[in-house]
């Protein structure tokens, strides 16, 4: 054990990492590791699909400038140039939340970077197919139990997850995890959502920021650093500058409660968790009853989110704005029923149409949930029906109601609609032969003794 000051009284952070060290591929129930395989087919076509955002372009001529000079060991995903392991890292962590569209736990996006970090470390380290689903479990594992143990950053809990991911691949001994863990304890940030506060679209660089640093972090435990260790043990490591402390979660069950299969909400559509359902609606609506949402009257939603009711007069310049936002979602939903990068572009949140549109659609009552509770809640199921009615200005009414969309953990979608999602995700960046390509390796990448093959199917 190495030096602290304060007496540590419990052993949670050599559990878990000795739960990490000892995990193995055969140990991991066959359904956790198909849903491993779907949120790796999902996040890999969302991140392909933000491609054609300007904010992604900066990030990959970020990452060039990163590796200026000198031609890397990592793959940039849509692009199919060679760039530094971290540079790769912090492109992809920002592709994979650009859309929204990647997942949701009741503590944020793990997905945006764990399957990068996954992808990209099993790229430049040469892992097998076995041991990169093994280290995609183990970071989904890592980031929730983390996030629900103590209220942190949104973006903290991604630090915790990839770096298990990294110590799986780069098979650290339980020592080095603990300090690893250490060092992501130090660089955890405040509890802040000034990206909510602000409507910024630098929340998606945060995920980049994640996954980047986190190759660093994991490169100086490697090397080696003293001390460190214990940090979700020490009292005033972690724990203690979070917004609640339940601790027990670190260990709860741990091995036989695989986190990702009930905590894990996945997005149908490219918009904040609290929109889903209602593009859901509004796309069944026009698809099914095929009117001219020129013609439409009022929208009513019942009931609806209050903190995310709002829409503008004059369209959005924010893709956050926009993407928090149901009436926005409905009515892009209703003018664009097919979802991609197109939602996002300038000249569709300034559309004319979908301006005129938001200010149509009324609430009708509001979803009553309070606390840190709400997205756990959401994903338990104790949300209300929602209804959408539709009318016309002839007078005719259509309505249309759900409790949730597919992708909740109730309501999960199939390993066929993950593969037409993914033919939806990357139409425009993949030709369709390639996209099944993709496709037929994610689903057996079990069967991969180097697994590094993958980037160079992404572009």
């Amino acid at each position: 054990m190495g030096f602290n000051v304060h007496t540590i009284t419990t052993d949670r952070t050599k559990q878990f990492c000795h739960f990490i060290k000892t995990l193995r591929y055969e140990d991991i129930p066959p359904a956790v590791i198909e849903r491993a395989k779907m949120m790796i087919m999902q996040t890999v076509g969302v991140s392909l699909c933000s491609a054609e955002l300007k904010q992604v372009r900066d990030a990959m001529d970020i990452a060039i400038e990163m590796s200026a000079g000198k031609e890397g060991d990592a793959t940039l995903w849509a692009d199919g140039r060679k760039v530094s392991w971290e540079a790769a890292a912090f492109a992809a962590g920002t592709m994979g939340d650009m859309l929204d569209w990647e997942d949701c736990s009741v503590t944020g996006h793990p997905s945006a970077t764990i399957i990068c970090t996954a992808i990209i470390g099993a790229e430049v380290l040469k892992k097998s197919g076995q041991e990169m689903l093994t280290a995609v479990v183990a970071g989904y594992e890592a980031y929730q139990r983390i996030a629900l143990a103590g209220r942190s950053n949104i973006t903290s809990y991604n630090i915790f997850g990839n770096l298990a991911v990294l110590m799986k691949l780069m098979d650290l001994d339980e020592l080095k995890m603990n300090q690893a863990f250490g060092i992501g304890t130090a660089c955890a940030i405040i509890n802040t959502n000034i990206h909510e506060i602000t409507m910024s679209d630098s929340l998606d660089y945060l995920y980049g920021y994640r996954a980047e640093n986190t190759v660093t972090m994991i490169k100086t435990a490697v090397a080696g650093i003293e001390n460190m260790e214990d940090a979700f043990d020490d009292p005033t490591a972690y724990l203690v500058h979070c917004g609640y402390q339940e601790p027990e979660w670190l260990t709860k069950d741990l091995g036989s409660h695989w986190m990702m299969m009930d905590m894990l909400l996945v997005k149908h559509w490219p918009a904040n968790v609290f929109v889903q359902t209602y593009a859901e609606l509004a796309t069944k609506l026009v698809t099914k009853c095929a009117f001219d949402p020129d013609q439409i009257q009022e929208i009513i939603v019942r009931p609806s989110v209050a903190f995310r009711h709002w829409s503008s007069e004059t369209g959005y310049d924010s893709v956050t704005q926009a993407q928090f936002s149901i009436p926005y979602g409905v009515a892009c939903a209703m003018y664009h029923p097919e979802p991609g990068a197109l939602w996002y572009q300038p000249e569709t949140m300034k559309d004319p149409r979908i301006i005129a549109l938001m200010q149509k659609v009324q609430a009708d009552g509001f979803v009553k949930m309070e606390g840190l509770k709400i997205i756990k809640d959401l994903i338990d199921g104790k949300h209300p029906e929602k209804f959408m009615i539709v009318r016309m200005k002839d007078g005719t009414e259509y309505e249309e109601s759900a409790f949730t969309h597919p992708g909740h953990p109730h309501y999960m979608l199939t390993r066929d609609a993950f593969k037409d999602r993914f033919r939806l995700e990357t139409k425009r960046v993949l030709s369709p032969e390639r996209a099944e390509a993709v496709i037929e390796y994610i689903c057996h990448l079990e069967d991969k003794q180097d697994a590094s093959g993958l980037p160079a199917l992404l572009f």
